[in-house]
Formats: C-alpha cells, structure tokens, sequence
C-alpha cells in the first residue's frame, strides 16, 4: 500500500538525474547504457531519460510492502535494484554540466519506511515517453519510483546489447582520462 506520494517537475538535461539514500552524491563514473537507470555505490541510483533538456514528471511513491506490477502497456517494462540507505529520505539530483542541483518537492522531503538505519530499500522504475527519440523540449516524460524496505535482491534490468557495453566502456575511458586531467 502507498504511504507517501509526491510528484516533482523539475527541468532536467541529457544527463538524467540521481535518486540518492546517502549522503554523497557524486559524478557517474558509468553510465547506464542499455538500462533506464544503473548504480552508483550502494546508495545512489542514476537514471537516465528521454528528455534531451525540458520538464520531466516524476512521482515518488513510498510503500509499506512490494507494490504489484504496473500493468499499464503504455509505460516501459519495470526496472528494479537494492538500495542502501544511510539517509531517512530519498533526494533527487538532477545532472548538470559537472554540477547537482536538488529537485526538491513542494511538500516536502517523503520518509523510507525503514525502523533504522542503514536500512535495505528496494526501487522499482516505470517510464513512459510518448515520443522515446531523444529531444528537446516538454516531450510528456513521465517516471514512476517506487520504494519500499526489502531484503536485497538481484537488479532487474535488460540484458545488454554489443553497442550498449561499447558505450559504457567508452564512456569509462572518457571519464578516467577526465578525472586524471581535474586532478593533475
């Protein structure tokens, strides 16, 4: 059952955003290529979107057990992974160029229905973009979230392509030879 909900229309960019349980929230040192979302560290998810740069929807739902299946054929298949939170509510950071800035809802930050922390969460994903080529502009992208505490369990996801690990691995090298150049 829900029992907490909250809807964010931040302004988001080809980069996606992050869902973080923790405290930090650094740069993806990866990115999900093939997948809607992927992990970074235990408590930190990066999602990607359709939306090259415009208004996303996103709704957070908080549940005290596993939600069923979303049924709806116009939203894309769900994707789900284990969290660790360290952190009593969830914080979405949408990606800029090098930089975070926090979406931040109307009513206030929602609460992981855990009894302490760290406490293991689990996260489902649902997107929907009626037109998925990426682009500019408000193209209706809408992204459902679900969280709730949960043993951890395997990441559900697609399986990967050739191209998709090609993309990662040249991302990896892009963002190694980068981090090497922001340190010397």
């Amino acid at each position: 059952m829900i029992i907490a909900e909250t809807t964010l229309t931040p302004e988001t960019g080809a980069y996606g955003y992050l869902l973080t349980l923790g405290e930090d929230c650094p740069w993806p040192p990866e990115w999900p290529y093939g997948w809607r979302c992927g992990p970074i560290g235990t408590d930190t998810v990066h999602i990607l979107t359709d939306t090259d740069t415009g208004t996303i929807t996103i709704t957070l739902q908080i549940h005290d057990e596993p939600p069923p299946p979303w049924t709806d054929p116009a939203w894309g298949s769900a994707e789900e992974m284990s969290l660790r939170a360290t952190e009593g509510a969830p914080v979405i950071h949408i990606l800029g160029s090098g930089d975070f800035e926090e979406a931040e809802p109307e009513d206030g930050p929602l609460q992981l229905p855990v009894d302490h922390l760290p406490a293991s969460v689990r996260m489902r994903l649902y997107c929907h973009t009626p037109d998925p080529e990426p682009g500019v502009g408000d193209r209706g992208e809408r992204h459902l979230i679900q969280l709730w505490a949960a043993a951890r369990q395997p990441p559900v996801h697609p399986r990967l392509t050739e191209s998709h690990l090609t993309q990662r691995r040249a991302y990896k090298e892009d963002f190694d030879q980068s981090a090497a150049a922001w340190q010397q």
